[in-house]
């Protein structure tokens, strides 16, 4: 499969920052339902994953360790630069991810994606319970918040989406329930091309209209009909994005 290096020369570093991934890019979906989040503000990304293993019986092994993982925990540590805006405020990304980590719960938790930004088969996401500490503040130039984001659902590896080409991508939707006959707003990248019926489905059901407003957003009508949980698939002339979870009220 080509490499398509659009995701990664679209991520410009904030103006005045130095903090660059290279080889590593990050999205944090805001708020848990809301549009993914992908910055540049990053570096030192670093991924550990441990095996969780279980003693086999021995006897007879001679000493040999026949223990099997039958599972992974999954720590991912990362800084993130301070950029402020006129008014002193964090960027989106980092802002998102504080709040995050203020609260306690299903509040505390953010999905994340992390994917090699040059085409390796190598990318993976899950939901992170999220802890922060601050540190290089005695810097008149650089100052970082460490985010440390501790598996709380089990990794899943997914496919690189430098590796996709231009398919619709980091997609949510607004609200994620509806009744029959109501319109949703879809965001995400690469909407621009959508066209046809059943470009916009829910569940296996056409939206009963849709309207492309720009490369990030759709807005659609949820059809009347169909099971109560409709996934909404998005598709373009280079293929369907991820599905979005959504449920039909009435």
């Amino acid at each position: 499969m080509a490499t398509n290096h659009d995701v990664w020369d679209a991520v410009d570093q904030t103006d005045g920052t130095p903090g660059n991934s290279f080889e590593f890019l990050l999205r944090a979906q805001q708020g848990r339902a809301g549009a993914y989040l992908q910055s540049a503000d990053i570096t030192n990304v670093a991924p550990a994953f441990t095996g969780k293993k279980r003693a086999r019986q021995t006897y007879g092994a001679k000493g040999v360790d026949l223990s099997n993982t039958y599972a992974r925990n999954l720590v991912l540590t990362f800084d993130v630069e301070v950029v402020r805006g006129d008014n002193g405020e964090f960027q989106p990304f980092l802002q998102d991810l504080l709040d995050a980590s203020k609260e306690v719960g299903a509040l505390n938790r953010r999905r994340i994606q992390a994917f090699d930004a040059l085409g390796a088969d190598y990318a993976f996401q899950s939901d992170f319970t999220i802890e922060h500490a601050r540190a290089n503040t005695g810097w008149d130039d650089a100052s970082f918040f460490t985010i440390t984001a501790e598996q709380y659902t089990p990794t899943e590896w997914i496919t690189n989406p430098v590796l996709v080409g231009n398919v619709p991508a980091n997609l949510a939707v607004s609200p994620a329930t509806a009744a029959g006959g109501a319109t949703v707003y879809i965001q995400g990248e690469n909407l621009a091309d959508v066209t046809g019926a059943a470009s916009v489905k829910f569940g296996v059901t056409n939206a009963t209209s849709y309207t492309v407003i720009s490369d990030t957003l759709i807005s659609a009508v949820v059809p009347g009909t169909g099971a109560a949980d409709l996934p909404i698939t998005v598709t373009n002339p280079d293929g369907a994005g991820e599905p979005i979870p959504f449920a039909r009220t009435a």
